[in-house]
């Protein structure tokens, strides 16, 4: 179980140091995302703050909140209003729990796996994953901020916009996923692979129309951010699926979608990640329209084409059946 807030500092805000083994819960949203959440809401001065703590380096927080104000080019007073406005009650509630935020940015995979066996396991392997699982699931879709996710399909459906998509060691696997569907929808979808050329290929390519989708998680690759500076360069746009912690590509992103890693393995899970693909999906399936379905129906009928069923002529009757059942539903229906 995950232990409860110290004294001055607020539930909700400090995220899991780790990936916990089966009994752990969800990690909160990090401090990173919920500045950029309340970036709106903040006055002039205090947003200086927010914007000093989200492009500064990591640590930047760490320091006194004399050196923090004289950075952001505010008053002292300001820089404690804004710590107040993220529930704080002191600074220094606020650096502890910036500390460990960043101590599990920073955990490599081995710790992760370590810290999962040293925990304790429940026998019931199924009823334990199917919680954490779920759980995760849940936190992670119901967690998204809906103005983020609004300009995440709007940047993903503008047809306008060629969408390149990068992922990292595993997370390619997710970028992938995203490209064999979203081609299935529109034009103009490529999955940038994870060789120099396909990378050096990409970058080269990408012009200001353009939309850059990253995966990037814990460990952070250097390569995915180097593509999204490039994109940013160009005066394209960037939308980046992380974990709480936020990746550094946050820093420079038009839209974040967060996503929980929590699973019942001493491995980060993609899961709650693919749940959330899904879920943009079914929005840009719905932002695109009779256009969407059109070019579905098309693609659709250039695949059958090329896919051959198992056994021979099994397709042909498929669809021969689907056709007479849709033209005679049941009685019960009637």
């Amino acid at each position: 179980m995950s232990k409860p807030p110290e004294s001055g500092r607020p539930a909700g805000l400090l995220s899991e140091p780790a990936s916990p083994g089966p009994g752990g819960s969800a990690a909160a949203p990090s401090i990173a995302e919920q500045i950029r959440q309340r970036l709106g809401e903040l006055s002039p001065s205090e947003r200086r703050v927010a914007r000093t703590l989200l492009t500064g380096p990591p640590t930047i927080g760490l320091e006194s909140s004399v050196r923090l104000a004289r950075f952001a080019g505010v008053s002292g007073p300001t820089v404690s209003r804004f710590i107040a406005e993220l529930g704080f009650s002191s600074y220094a509630a606020f650096q502890r729990a910036l500390h460990e935020e960043i101590a599990a940015r920073m955990m490599s995979p081995a710790e992760v796996y370590r810290r999962h066996q040293e925990g304790q396991r429940s026998a019931d392997v199924l009823g334990t994953s199917a919680r954490i699982l779920g759980e995760a699931v849940t936190a992670s879709v119901a967690g998204l901020n809906p103005e983020e996710f609004r300009r995440a399909v709007s940047l993903v459906a503008d047809g306008g916009r060629q969408v390149l998509v990068t992922g990292g060691w595993f997370s390619q696997l997710l970028a992938g996923y995203l490209v064999s569907v979203l081609r299935e929808l529109r034009p103009g979808v490529r999955l940038v692979g994870p060789s120099v050329s396909d990378q050096v290929g990409a970058i080269a390519d990408i012009g200001r129309r353009d939309t850059v989708v990253a995966f990037d998680f814990r460990r952070y690759e250097r390569d995915t951010l180097e593509i999204a500076q490039a994109a940013q360069a160009a005066s394209a746009r960037i939308l980046l699926v992380t974990d709480p912690w936020l990746s550094p590509v946050a820093d420079i992103a038009d839209a974040v979608l967060t996503a929980q890693v929590l699973g019942p393995a001493p491995f980060e899970s993609l899961t709650p990640a693919l749940a959330v693909v899904e879920t943009l999906m079914t929005s840009v399936v719905d932002a695109l329209g009779e256009d969407g379905r059109a070019r579905f129906e098309r693609f659709d009928e250039i695949v059958e084409r090329w896919v051959r069923p198992w056994p021979d002529g099994a397709g042909k009757v498929d669809r021969e059946t689907a056709r007479e059942v849709a033209a005679d539903p049941p009685l019960h229906a009637q």
